[in-house]
């Protein structure tokens, strides 16, 4: 197991707000670009991709976009422990993430004891274009912000 904390964006950048995911990672690995332990890994399938792709760290952060009801914009943090399937971390061609999760456990996978997964509600995921509508626009400042204080500072904000 590294040392390292792999922060993994999750959707299609080309699909409005289901980018959210990628471009809050991105800015995260931005902001973070001093530290050495960091790696950013963009996604845009869950399930067994997903947990392969954080093993080997000390640490996860997942961000994606997120369609609950909430108003545009809501940020929410989620445990492993009381995830809850954002757009992309589940694939009916493959498995849902607490699934591949707990089967790369039983299997011996090096998988990381802090996972945190981060969701933004979308109001738009299946139109072509690569802008955010405003209520995401808006919350990704935010968004950046809170991760960036859960990584430095090990608390979730």
């Amino acid at each position: 197991m590294t040392a390292g904390v792999v922060i993994i964006g999750m959707g299609n950048p080309l699909l409005s707000d289901d980018g959210v995911g990628i471009a809050v990672a991105r800015a995260v690995a931005e902001r973070l670009r001093h530290r050495k332990d960091l790696e950013l890994l963009e996604l845009h399938t869950g399930g067994i991709r997903l947990m392969e792709a954080m093993a080997g760290y000390r640490q996860a952060v997942v961000v994606d976009a997120m369609l609950s009801g909430a108003p545009a914009g809501t940020v929410k943090r989620f445990n492993a422990t009381d995830f809850v399937t954002t757009k992309n971390t589940f694939s009916s061609h493959d498995t849902d993430f607490a699934t591949a999760y707990d089967l790369g456990r039983l299997v011996g996978v090096p998988l990381p004891e802090l996972v945190s997964f981060w969701g933004i509600e979308a109001l738009e995921i299946d139109l072509f274009g690569e802008r955010f509508s405003d209520g995401v626009a808006a919350a990704l400042p935010g968004a950046v912000n809170r991760i960036v204080d859960e990584i430095v500072n090990g608390r979730a904000a």
